[in-house]
């Protein structure tokens, strides 16, 4: 499915934004559907709108139908779907996810862009601790050093497989865990924006399942899930069973960590005076401002950290080597 094609959030930004387009100008899902595959789509959006197609024609809602390939859509995408099908505003949701996409793959290409250097010094590092200094110490053939820079690479490259596994696993459990949510969210510059980005997407589906007109109960879960937090996850159960005791849901947000305060506070205040579906709204253009901004400083800052580290690594070869080196003449003098 689309899993397999290696989607992008450019890709998905750009599907969605034509979606709405044409969902916007007057075609229903079907007519969107047929004129977006008579586009050239890369293959796995075209077995998403085929999906589309087959599940419409079994009887099944659009968000079902839509979200068949459970790897492929998200759980974000099908709640806002979800949720502008329930409300009529099918443009609006996916105009919605448009956004955040575009918001997503401007992010990456900063912090791939911000990379590339650091990624070069670490290879000069790498050249540097084996090629000059070997060819400064004891005579060695050339197999054997080359043999050295190829290991150093090889052990260099299994490192950061390992460290991009590991982190690809904790975020993979981050949605479902709250503690280790809260602890990823402490990594200075990281934390910040991955939570900005939570908040986003639990404001967007809040949003959209208030104007659709969805029972607290379900808008409270249904974004919470889809906010991919462990914290907010498990504040979204503690919120649901409060709504279904019929009491209002402003108290329990401000006793609520997961949630900033001066959120609760606002949504206290906008449940009091029933603009609540206005002030979603606000709230999560601002997250996804917040979410943006914060995610570039990321991007500028952690490739900065890298950079130090590596110039360190490079250092500390060099002190090392001239260390022995000194070391040996020492030794022949005595």
């Amino acid at each position: 499915m689309w899993l397999q094609m290696s989607p992008s959030p450019a890709n998905k930004h750009f599907f969605y934004m034509e979606m709405a387009k044409l969902l916007g100008a007057g075609f229903d899902i079907r007519k969107a559907a047929a004129v977006m595959g008579g586009t050239p789509l890369p293959k796995g959006q075209k077995l998403l709108l085929r999906d589309l197609n087959e599940g419409l024609d079994a009887g099944e809602t659009i968000a079902d139908a839509f979200s068949r390939d459970s790897r492929a859509v998200g759980v974000l995408e099908r709640g806002m779907i979800a949720a502008g099908e329930r409300g009529g505003k099918l443009a609006p949701a996916f105009q919605h996810l448009a956004d955040y996409f575009g918001m997503v793959a401007a992010v990456r290409r900063e912090l791939i862009m911000g990379m590339i250097y650091p990624m070069i010094i670490l290879h000069l590092g790498v050249f540097i601790g084996t090629i000059p200094l070997s060819l400064m110490g004891p005579p060695r053939s050339i197999g054997e050093i080359a043999s050295d820079f190829a290991q150093s690479l090889l052990i260099l490259y299994a490192s950061i497989a390992i460290v991009l596994l590991l982190g690809k696993l904790v975020l993979a459990k981050a949605p479902v865990n709250a503690l280790l949510d809260r602890s990823i969210n402490r990594i200075p510059w990281i934390g910040k924006a991955r939570g900005n980005m939570a908040m986003a997407r639990f404001c967007k589906v809040y949003h959209a399942c208030l104007l659709a007109g969805v029972s607290m109960v379900e808008t409270v879960r249904v974004s919470a899930h889809a906010a991919s937090s462990g914290m907010i996850r498990r504040a979204g159960d503690r919120l649901a069973a409060i709504v279904k005791e019929g009491n209002p849901l402003g108290p329990g947000f401000m006793k609520e960590s997961a949630f900033p305060s001066v959120f609760s506070r606002s949504y206290a205040v906008g449940e009091e005076a029933g603009t609540l579906d206005t002030d979603m709204a606000n709230w999560s253009a601002k997250f996804q401002e917040d979410a943006t901004s914060s995610a570039k400083l990321a991007s500028t800052m952690v490739p900065k950290v890298l950079y130090f580290l590596i110039l360190a690594y490079v250092a500390v070869k060099i002190i090392g080597f001239f260390s022995g080196y000194y070391t040996e003449l020492d030794q022949i003098g005595d």
